[in-house]
């Protein structure tokens, strides 16, 4: 008797389950629960708090350990060498002599290291 009402039960949930009214409700809930989600102000504004990062270079960080300190300076354009003197969001002000100082953007560094 239980396992005649067992497969009952078991087809009628594999009825639902595979049915077309089930799938329908499913991808309309899905669509709603997305778009709850991806219209809502924390994932605007953790979208917004990653693309501020992305833009954000490492060399900021890096360079101001090096502030007053000789440094090579690998760049897309080749290697440069002087005391980094400021630094900036974007930009390091490099001093290679006394009458010669590079603004550099973070965008053109490979590397920086000790000279």
């Amino acid at each position: 008797m239980f396992f005649c009402c067992y497969r009952r039960y078991v087809e009628k949930i594999r009825h639902l389950l595979f049915s077309n009214r089930f799938a329908e409700f499913i991808q309309e809930n899905t669509k709603k629960a997305v778009e709850d989600v991806v219209y809502s102000d924390t994932f605007r504004e953790y979208v917004i708090s990653i693309i501020k990062e992305s833009q954000e270079s490492p060399f900021k960080e890096i360079a101001e350990q090096y502030i007053g300190q000789e440094v090579v300076i690998e760049t897309t354009a080749g290697p440069l060498e002087g005391v980094v003197t400021f630094v900036g969001d974007n930009y390091l002000e490099l001093v290679e002599s006394p009458t010669s100082t590079v603004l550099l953007p973070f965008t053109s560094i490979v590397t920086i290291q000790s000279a």
